[in-house]
């Protein structure tokens, strides 16, 4: 009995262990579960949030296109409206011009209407006898019947005016409707109706101005450069042209020592020291002009602009491309070289 009771009873704990056991792992299959499905809809989170970001992208640039689109049209509506409004603002010019010259007309009509109505004075008739109880009014029946004439004139007159000037009422009124509604149309706020652009011009002109003086500057400056480049080739030239002019010179004075020295040539005469002392200087003189011409003729070519010396052997070709490089112009520089 005792053994069956000490097998039950470690039964019984055996159970219970194992109880706690699948509680605590039913209760570590939970928080899994619940982790998993919380990084589940992280990460459905993060690729909704990729979408939303890229969704949200193209709807940005949708939104700048249209943007763009609708100030592109309250532009073109902005200068519709300014050129409507000059339209109008001229046709009030002409409207206004019309009406002083219908107030001049009508002024000239009330002044000849006054002229007429004015009394005229009676005319008195004479009568032949003066038992005749009816004098004769031919006169006046006749100005009767011209001023009604007149009357009927200005009448008809006035019923043109009246007319006139209730159609350009109407106009005026339909005119200032349109502006109203235009103006007011989807909140188009302009600021000068294509009027007031006299600062605008004024700023466009300044702002020229000052570009052409900018562009002036820089021509003046050019051709100061050009101008000291010119001057420099001048002066190499006059350079040049001494230069030659001091060789032929060297090589003349040559031709006379050498004539000189046949002339006093002395083949029968024994030679003294003297003579010899006289040679000697006439052979170093000699050899110093020898030198220099030898220095001359191997340098023959000199380039007039950079006072370049070319030697004997150069080719004509060689030297004439480098004299016209000295002239290329440059389109960015518009200097000479």
């Amino acid at each position: 009995m005792d053994e069956s009771l000490g097998a039950q009873y470690a039964i019984q704990i055996a159970v219970h262990t194992l109880r706690d056991r699948c509680k605590n792992l039913q209760q570590r299959i939970a928080t899994l579960e619940d982790e998993n499905v919380a990084l589940r809809s992280k990460c459905t989170q993060i690729e909704e949030n990729e979408q939303h970001s890229l969704s949200e992208m193209d709807k940005l640039r949708v939104q700048i296109a249209e943007t763009t689109e609708q100030h592109e049209q309250l532009q073109d509506r902005v200068r519709m409206v300014s050129s409507e409004n000059q339209d109008l603002w001229g046709k009030l010019g002409k409207l206004i011009d019309i009406n002083k010259n219908l107030r001049n007309q009508l002024n000239k009509i009330n002044e000849t209407v006054d002229q007429h109505i004015t009394p005229t004075h009676t005319v008195l008739i004479r009568s032949k006898t003066f038992t005749q109880h009816e004098p004769q009014t031919k006169f006046p029946q006749k100005n009767l019947d011209i001023n009604e004439k007149i009357s009927l004139e200005l009448e008809n007159i006035s019923l043109k005016l009246t007319d006139n000037f209730s159609k350009q009422k109407i106009e005026l009124e339909r005119m200032c409707s349109e502006i109203d509604e235009m103006q007011c149309d989807n909140g188009i706020i302009t600021e000068n109706f294509g009027f007031c652009f006299d600062d605008q011009l004024e700023e466009d002109v300044v702002d020229d101005l000052n570009v052409a003086l900018e562009d002036l500057r820089l021509l003046k400056e050019q051709v100061l450069t050009q101008k000291e480049i010119l001057e420099k080739n001048l002066r190499n030239m006059q350079t040049i042209q001494n230069n030659k002019a001091l060789q032929s010179c060297k090589s003349c004075d040559m031709k006379r020592i050498h004539q000189c020295e046949k002339a006093t040539s002395t083949v029968d005469i024994p030679k003294t020291g003297v003579d010899k002392c006289t040679e000697a200087l006439l052979f170093g003189q000699d050899e110093k002009s020898s030198s220099k011409l030898k220095q001359s003729t191997e340098v023959e070519k000199i380039c007039p602009i950079c006072s370049r010396h070319f030697k004997k052997d150069t080719d004509f070709i060689e030297f004439q491309q480098h004299v016209e490089n000295h002239f290329i112009v440059d389109s960015n520089s518009h200097e000479i070289s």
